[in-house]
């Protein structure tokens, strides 16, 4: 026998010991959540084969062995038109994302969320839940009956704009034209409630975002946008933005998108993204802040510790750390977004 194991072991810490009881209580948080990414554009992968979905890889943020090592129930597929000469082929581009998105849905552990019902239905089976997005109203190209059709495909979220103008909005990059919704985006906008189509705010102009504000029809979400008091940004909510996304009975998905967390050059970092959102939820309230990572919408590793999809504990780790409380983070893991699930789309 070694002298080593005569020896008393080391007594731990009262910090050690605190950590320990911090991340079994955080890990048992997680697990107890509903846990709802409501961004990212791993859609854009699938639809021209870049990588499978169904098997880890070292490219990217989401694929489904992360979705699941990260205790993430569904997650928005983002789809976005790369060419951005409207309106020459919106239509045929939402058709190949719709036809991918329902292929993948098909696959084993996986199920497309037509109603709100389907989250908790395929968490119990074990399975993860996928919802169809659309990032821009080019895939429309000006067309009502477009819209009716990409909903029965299984349409569930449309975000109006990119950051440029179509024919719906302006987007935030042409913000001091002080350009707004169109009339045919009061259309498109009107429909989609009517439908059950979430109409999500991120990337419009800010006119454009006052217009969708002040008709109080219908919850509006930023599916991905960040504060602006924190990173003066141009696609980051001021507070009066993030109280009015509040006041219509939204979320806001915090992004962990370095671009939106810190100024070129400074490193992103997990500590930042909770910044973000302790600071929305100080100003909007608790429920109504929600996640929606941006991952797989830029190139660089997500903001560390957080550099993909199945790192997600260690973020409720890091809030509850902060002295959040546990109903608190739930709402923001998941809840949240459930409740505005159940309201537009069913």
């Amino acid at each position: 026998m070694g002298i080593s194991s005569l020896l008393p072991e080391k007594k731990k810490t009262a910090t050690q010991e605190d950590l320990e009881i911090l991340a079994e209580r955080a890990s048992e948080l997680h697990r107890e959540s509903t846990v709802i990414d409501g961004h990212a554009g791993t859609l854009f992968d699938i639809v021209h084969n870049l990588r499978d979905f169904g098997e880890e890889s070292d490219t990217g943020h989401v694929d489904l062995p992360r979705l699941k090592r990260g205790g993430v129930h569904c997650v928005f597929l983002s789809a976005f038109i790369t060419d951005r000469l409207w309106p020459i082929r919106g239509v045929r581009a939402g058709l190949e994302y719709a036809d991918a998105f329902n292929r993948l849905a098909e696959t084993r552990g996986i199920r497309a969320v037509k109603s709100s019902g389907d989250i908790e239905e395929a968490k119990s089976a074990g399975e993860i839940a996928v919802l169809l997005s659309f990032e821009g109203g080019e895939f429309l190209e000006g067309s009502l009956e477009a819209l009716r059709m990409f909903y029965r495909l299984g349409l569930r979220m449309l975000t109006l704009t990119w950051n440029d103008r179509n024919l719906l909005a302006d987007g935030a990059a042409v913000s001091k034209s002080r350009g707004g919704l169109t009339p045919l985006g009061l259309e498109v906008v009107r429909e989609a409630g009517r439908l059950g189509i979430i109409v999500d705010v991120s990337h419009i102009s800010e006119a454009g975002f006052w217009d969708l504000a002040e008709m109080g029809e219908l919850p509006i979400v930023a599916s991905h946008s960040n504060c602006h008091r924190l990173l003066a940004h141009p696609r980051n909510l001021t507070d009066d933005q993030l109280k009015a996304v509040a006041a219509t009975g939204g979320v806001v998905g915090i992004s962990f998108n370095p671009e939106y967390l810190v100024v070129p050059g400074e490193e992103a970092t997990m500590s930042k993204v909770a910044d973000h959102i302790c600071h929305a939820v100080e100003v909007a309230g608790e429920e109504y802040v929600a996640i929606g990572s941006d991952f797989d919408s830029f190139s660089e590793k997500g903001p560390q510790p957080l550099c993909d999809i199945s790192k997600m504990p260690l973020l409720t780790e890091e809030l509850l750390r902060r002295g959040m409380p546990g109903k608190t983070i739930t709402g923001i893991l998941g809840g949240n977004w459930l409740r505005v699930l159940r309201a537009v789309i069913g």
